[in-house]
């Protein structure tokens, strides 16, 4: 992590009054730019601006900071607890950094990754996020585009869904939505507590009161808990704060369909590469799973692996006498196994996979999934899932 963010994270602190003007100045411009989010909030509160309510229930998972906090594992999460009820359920989600793709019998800016009978796209063409969530749930249609509201209504006329999950969406109040979920990290749920361009904070921490609940993520113990949950509570005193850590399960091959177990890989020295907004908690990871770890290639997030930069990191790993490459599942979605299988001196490539932790049952959740699967409509003659 570069000093600079880590000085916008507020993982550490400015050590000269020049640098420390220079945050002061760029948290002067976040406030204003949060004022205008406030407005902008205000005016929606108030249905001065029209908003869309989708025809079915739609589940809300945002934060209040650029950068990962784990809304993705968090939106997988929601899919697995909704998909063994039957629901048709589509995630839509922006899908940044992916060109426009036009397909042929869908309207202009929607891109369709899945639909519920297959993948349709892969990277580059799709998303990372949206590449990555269409592996791990099958029959699940997953859209992406900046109109979301565009999204949800081809889901729903189009697809048959009947369940929207909205990825990184708490600042798109274009969209109405059931269940308002906001994640903070837990080691540092507001950064250095400025706005951008001051800070990581995308509102001011007064915004958690659109949440209808706040989720801590990378948690590793309780005493994270409450300390963070003590800096959340004057902005949200009537919210529930549940807390969850992103843990590590198996190790997924390359092209593979089995797994392998997390000791697989214990004690054997390996080049980790990634491309992703925290390349260190990556290396934390794999020092908690037991990998001797040689080196770790940080990439861009979002970082368009070919072929020419996976023959490279075999090399590397060849140099260096690692006896695998591993990286994480998100990247792994934009990696094609051919590219490896064409090198005759290839090492196994792995990627870790990862589910969402929860040290405390979330009751309150779970009852409100309960709540909106009970009122999803579906056609005649279909089964009503269980409430």
């Amino acid at each position: 992590m570069t000093p600079l963010i880590e000085l916008l994270n507020g993982r550490r602190q400015a050590d000269s009054l020049t640098v420390r003007a220079a945050l002061g100045l760029l948290a002067g411009v976040g406030e204003l730019y949060g004022l205008l989010m406030q407005q902008r909030a205000t005016l929606y509160r108030r249905r001065w601006l029209a908003s869309y309510r989708a025809p079915c229930p739609v589940i809300s998972v945002g934060n209040l900071s650029a950068g990962g906090t784990g809304k993705t594992p968090m939106v997988l999460w929601l899919a697995q607890q909704l998909r063994p009820f039957g629901l048709p359920l589509a995630i839509v989600s922006r899908g940044y950094g992916t060109p426009a793709t036009k397909q042929a019998n869908l309207p202009s800016g929607i891109t369709l990754v899945a639909d519920p009978h297959a993948i349709r796209l892969r990277p580059p063409q799709a998303a990372d996020e949206a590449a990555f969530l269409a592996q791990r749930l099958p029959q699940v249609a997953i859209l992406t585009g900046s109109r979301r509201d565009r999204l949800i209504a081809y889901a729903c006329q189009q697809l048959g869904s009947r369940l929207i999950l909205m990825d990184d969406a708490f600042q798109h109040l274009q969209v109405r939505r059931d269940l308002d979920l906001l994640l903070l990290d837990g080691q540092h749920p507001f950064g250095n507590g400025a706005i951008l361009p001051g800070g990581i904070l995308r509102e001011a921490p007064h915004a958690l009161r659109r949440a209808d609940a706040l989720i801590l993520t990378r948690c590793p113990d309780e005493t994270t808990y409450r300390q963070a949950r003590e800096k959340l509570l004057p902005f949200a005193a009537d919210k529930p704060i549940f807390w969850s850590e992103h843990r590590p399960v198996c190790w997924q091959p390359l092209g593979g369909q089995a797994t392998a177990p997390l000791d697989h890989l214990q004690g054997m020295p390996v080049l980790a590469f990634c491309g992703i907004a925290r390349p260190e908690s990556f290396a934390h990871l794999l020092q908690r799973v037991g990998c001797k770890t040689l080196a770790v290639r940080p990439f861009a997030d979002h970082f368009p692996f070919t072929r020419q930069s996976i023959r490279a990191l075999n090399q590397q790993a060849r140099r260096m006498h690692a006896q695998a490459l591993v990286c994480t599942e998100k990247d792994a979605v934009k990696l094609d196994p051919a590219w490896l299988a064409e090198q005759a001196d290839a090492l196994p490539l792995f990627a870790l996979r990862m589910e969402m932790h929860w040290p405390q049952e979330p009751h309150w959740l779970l009852q409100r999934l309960a709540s909106l699967r009970a009122q999803v409509t579906l056609p005649d003659g279909a089964p009503h899932p269980p409430a």
